[in-house]
């Protein structure tokens, strides 16, 4: 036992003693431990069993060792406090689900933020109190920190001076259960004397905080008799507490107990998590919770973010970045690992038995085949809320098509099942459904154009919708094979093709490759293009903010091979940008619209760009005065950019969303290739020197 395990159990004993002196028990002299050191009286081997009850009770609901976790964690180390809605949105009809999402520009299904109270808070308050939640949401943690509460006495965080005992509803396999009976066994395994007899004056007295963990994990065969058997208990006991926790798509109404729910944790709650796991101190030396908070944020890991909203998955994503320091570049795997969890292994973990409703012949593949169709379905039909008739009509028809799943299955059952057992399907309202989250929706989506080969079709239809850009990455991540990325990549060349067939677009792209002869010669074909075009465009129209994301993000693809400059020249440009980037002119040549935008590029990027454009790359810089600098700016413009054929003024609006469409695509392949895990190198090369050019 380490020195703060030894620590922590000292302190519970020590306030559990103090209750049972209060409280009494028979057997126990309230005068000799009133009057004599306990620390001695123990050492003497009188009343270990005080001991022995919070060092059981500390093993079996203060350590915490989940997923792929090395070793337990003491659960005050990592906890975070939970928070809690006391209004089921699931219990009301909403028919504008899909629009509050839209409108909410968000990727999370959660719109309730309002009314939020502390999950401790209403333990105090409340004496009968069902914790209700999807899976991985917390439930069992909360339970389990509650009894630690008591039995620590903090009147800080739980008020009430009560000895908590914590049943778990999994074991209630038996047609007779005597729940009093349960509660003896776990005072007699620790040695107390006079059980029966003390137990039943606990329980008239009111004395014990009665958790009941895990409803919706009783063998569905006997749920009903557990239910009668602790609505009995609860009005025989009444002046106790009692805690129940269930997942809410198994709820039953209880009418002695008040319903609350267990909401996603919010950024605030994900970071202090965070914080929490990452405490070492090596891992506070070198920062590491707060670069995988920071990570967390990017753009490239939103999707990574959003599972992060479920304590179960965030506590996968920290295994994952404890293990590299990293989230990996490939997301297909990580969400792939993430559904996993939800199918399969928290239920294995908590030795859940196997209920034989589903599963008995309906196998773990079989699901997912199921479930990456309904994705797909209606991911295409652009629907992330889904009415139950719907979903329910999606798996009869699937279980029908497929030979060997079995046919005698209830469509609705097997609904209700996924939904209480994985929480992959959520009731968002009644009779409403969604993915638990968009993350597994769009990986669900990837995986079913994989196994069923409509790359080329997904690729003609919705290529440029960017509701679709993380599918395509994904789809990319989870091609392995040889040659399969390719044929995503060079599918997704011939609708950027396409799109360049445009008569304006065509000119222009031809200017852009007449265009490069005025860069060094060390700089790839390709990139000469990528820096002419989006220059010549800067000058040309005022883009909005996506078209500065696209030019960004396909510029940064090759800065790279952008070729080192001696440090005294790149100085003078950095000296330059830092006195003069007020002016018109320096605002263009230095990309001034991404300076100003969210977008903004590093330094180390500006200096490239500024160095790379036309003539600016003569050593003549340092030698010229303020006003000699601006009018050989000025005339850089007007010399180099006169030679364009094109008037962008002359463009109409179907030009330009065909000109956004094609330098969307480009930049989608581009990311595409950077995650794909096999990639022929000379189809990619023959790509890259076909990019942002008539072929």
């Amino acid at each position: 036992m380490t020195g703060i395990e030894t620590t922590i159990v000292t302190a519970l004993t020590n306030n559990f003693i103090g209750q049972m002196i209060k409280s009494g028990w028979e057997g126990i002299n309230k005068n000799e431990l009133l009057n004599k050191d306990v620390g001695q009286l123990i050492k003497e081997g009188k009343y270990l069993f005080l001991r022995e009850y919070t060092q059981r009770y500390w093993d079996r609901h203060g350590m915490i060792k989940v997923l792929k976790m090395s070793k337990p964690m003491d659960l005050e180390s990592i906890y975070v406090n939970v928070k809690c809605l006391g209004n089921l949105v699931r219990d009301y009809y909403d028919e504008n689900l899909e629009n509050k999402y839209r409108e909410s520009k968000q990727r999370r299904f959660n719109f309730r933020d309002d009314g939020k109270k502390d999950g401790l808070l209403l333990a105090n308050q409340e004496q009968y109190l069902m914790v209700l939640g999807d899976p991985g949401i917390g439930k069992s943690t909360f339970l389990r920190k509650v009894g630690l509460e008591a039995l620590k006495g903090n009147k800080d965080s739980y008020q009430h001076s009560l000895t908590p005992v914590l049943l778990e509803l999994k074991n209630f396999k038996e047609n007779e259960i005597n729940i009093q009976a349960l509660i003896e066994e776990e005072f007699k395994i620790c040695g107390f004397p006079n059980v029966e007899k003390n137990i039943s004056n606990k329980l008239e007295k009111g004395e014990l905080l009665i958790l009941l963990d895990g409803l919706d994990e009783v063998p569905t065969a006997n749920v009903y008799n557990v239910i009668e058997k602790i609505k009995d208990f609860v009005d025989r006991h009444h002046k106790n507490r009692f805690i129940l926790s269930c997942r809410t798509a198994a709820r039953t109404h209880l009418r002695q107990f008040t319903d609350i729910e267990i909401v996603e944790f919010d950024d605030q709650q994900i970071q202090s998590f965070i914080e929490h796991w990452f405490s070492s101190e090596l891992d506070r030396k070198n920062e590491t919770a707060k670069n995988c908070w920071e990570l967390l944020q990017k753009e490239e890991y939103k999707s990574a973010k959003e599972l992060a909203h479920t304590p179960l998955l965030l506590t996968f994503l920290c295994l994952v970045y404890d293990e590299n320091q990293s989230f990996p570049t490939n997301r297909s795997r990580l969400y792939q690992d993430a559904l996993r969890i939800l199918l399969e292994k928290w239920s294995a973990e908590k030795r859940l038995p196997n209920r034989g409703l589903v599963y008995e012949n309906l196998s773990i593949e079989q699901e997912e085949i199921l479930l990456s169709e309904i994705a797909y379905q209606n991911f295409v039909a652009d629907k992330l809320f889904l009415e139950k008739r719907e979903v329910v009509k999606q798996i009869k028809d699937h279980l029908k098509q497929n030979l060997n799943a079995p046919q005698h299955l209830d469509g609705e059952k097997v609904l209700k099942t996924i939904e209480i057992e994985q929480g992959i399907l959520v009731e968002r309202a009644r009779d409403v459904y969604s993915f638990s989250h968009l993350t597994l929706q769009e990986y669900l989506t990837a995986q079913y154009i994989y196994d069923n080969d409509l790359i080329e079709e997904a690729v003609k239809n919705y290529v440029t919708e960017t509701r679709w850009q993380e599918v395509f990455l994904l789809v990319a991540g989870l091609m392995r094979g040889r040659g399969k990325a390719d044929k995503l990549l060079l599918a997704m060349e011939k609708e950027a093709q396409e799109y360049a067939k445009n008569a304006k677009l065509s000119k222009f792209l031809v200017w852009v490759e007449q265009a490069t002869g005025e860069l060094k010669e060390s700089v790839k074909p390709s990139a000469k293009r990528s820096i002419i075009l989006f220059d010549r465009l800067n000058k040309g129209i005022n883009f909005t903010n996506r078209y500065n994301a696209i030019e960004y993000s396909m510029y940064n693809n090759y800065i790279d091979d952008t070729p080192q400059f001696d440090e005294p020249f790149l100085q003078e440009l950095d000296k330059l940008r830092q006195e003069y980037v007020g002016i018109d002119v320096l605002y263009h040549i230095h990309y001034g619209h991404l300076l100003i935008s969210e977008q903004m590029p590093s330094e180390k990027t500006v200096i490239h760009i500024f160095a790379l454009i036309g003539s600016i790359t003569k050593k003549i810089l340092g030698q010229l005065e303020f006003d000699q600098i601006s009018a050989f700016y000025e005339k850089i413009i007007l010399d180099f950019y006169k030679q364009s054929p094109i008037g962008f003024s002359s463009w109409r609006t179907p030009d330009w969303i065909i000109f956004q469409n094609y330098l969307y695509v480009n930049e989608l392949m581009l990311s595409c290739q950077k995650v794909a895990v096999n990639i022929s190198p000379t189809v990619w090369q023959e790509i890259e020197d076909r990019m942002l050019r008539i072929s």
